[in-house]
C-alpha cells in the first residue's frame, strides 16, 4: 500500500565537517520516537544521540577506512538524510574515500588534544551511593555482548567486509525514497569491491534492508520491559499499541549482503 508521500529525488554527496551538526540533528530526531532509545534514556547515564552522533563523525570522518555520505534534496538543497561504511582488512587503497572537503574545526582539535593529555572527564561516573547496576546497564552489557559475539563468531574476521555504521533519514523525509537511495549507493560500492555488508539494524530498519537483498544472520529480542524502570507514558511511542501500558519488545536483527559480483571476496 502506498505511503501517500511523494519520491524526493536525491543527490548523494560526500559529508563534510560543516554538516556534521545537521546531521546529528537528523539522527536524534529520527531516534527521538524509537522506544528502544526512549527506554535507555531512562538510565543513570547520558544517553544522548546527539553527542553520540556527533563524536562518532568527529573522530571517524577523516579515516581512509570509513566512507560517508549526505542525501541531499534535489529541489530545496537540504540534507534529508546521511550513510556511513566502515571497511575491515581491505587494503585502504582500494576504498573509493572522498574525505570531507573542510577542515575540522578548531573547538573539537583543541578537545581531543586535551582529552589526549589529561584524560577525558567522561570516564568518571557519577557516585550513585548504592553502587548497584541500574536495569539499562543491564540493557547495554547484553546488547553489547551479543553485538561482540556478532563480530566475533558470525562474521568472518580473515574476509574483508563493509559494516553499515549509520544509514538515517530525516523525519520529514522518511518513505520517501531517501534510504532506499542510501542503501543502493553502499551497495554499489560492496558490489564494485566484491564485498559483504554486514549491518545491526534496528527494528524498524529490517524491512529495508531486506527489500535490498540482507538476509537476518542473528537475532536479540529485548522485553523492554524488563529494562525499562518505569513504564511508558502517554506522549511516548511503544513497541505495540499505545495505552497497554507496556513498551513491548523490540528486536535487534544482524544482517548481510553478499556481494552480486562473481569472484567475490566474500564467504
Amino acid at each position: 500500500m502506498s505511503s501517500g508521500k511523494r519520491t524526493s529525488p536525491v543527490s548523494i554527496q560526500p559529508l563534510h565537517y560543516a554538516d556534521v551538526p545537521l546531521c546529528a540533528r537528523i539522527t536524534s530526531s529520527a531516534f527521538s520516537v524509537d522506544p528502544h532509545t526512549i527506554v535507555k534514556r531512562l538510565g543513570r547515564e547520558p544517553f544522548d544521540m546527539y553527542t553520540i552522533s556527533q563524536s562518532g563523525f568527529l573522530n571517524t570522518l577523516h579515516r581512509k577506512t570509513y566512507i560517508y555520505v549526505k542525501a541531499v534534496d534535489d529541489e530545496t538543497g537540504e540534507i534529508v538524510g546521511h550513510a556511513g561504511w566502515a571497511f575491515r582488512g581491505l587494503d585502504a587503497e582500494l576504498i573509493p574515500w572522498v574525505g570531507p572537503g573542510d577542515a575540522k574545526p578548531e573547538a573539537e582539535e583543541r578537545e581531543e588534544s586535551q582529552g589526549k593529555d589529561t584524560g577525558s572527564k567522561g570516564d568518571e561516573k557519577e557516585d550513585v551511593g548504592d553502587g548497584k547496576e541500574d536495569s539499562i546497564d543491564r540493557l547495554h552489557a547484553l546488547e553489547n555482548a551479543d553485538m561482540q559475539y556478532w563480530l566475533s563468531n558470525i562474521v568472518p574476521t580473515d574476509t574483508p567486509c563493509i559494516f553499515i555504521v549509520g544509514l538515517i533519514v530525516s523525519p520529514s523525509h522518511q518513505s520517501r525514497g531517501v534510504g532506499s537511495a542510501l542503501i543502493r549507493h553502499g551497495n554499489a560500492i560492496a558490489d564494485d569491491l566484491g564485498l559483504t555488508i554486514w549491518v545491526h539494524s534496528s527494528h524498524q530498519a529490517y524491512e529495508a534492508y531486506r527489500k535490498f537483498g540482507f538476509e537476518t544472520v542473528r537475532e536479540l529480542g529485548v522485553d523492554l520491559d524488563e529494562y525499562a524502570p518505569r513504564g511508558p507514558q502517554e506522549e511516548e511511542e511503544v513497541m505495540g499499541e499505545k495505552g497497554s501500558g507496556r513498551w513491548g519488545r523490540y528486536v535487534i536483527r544482524y544482517m548481510k549482503r553478499a556481494s552480486t559480483k562473481s569472484g567475490s571476496l566474500n564467504n
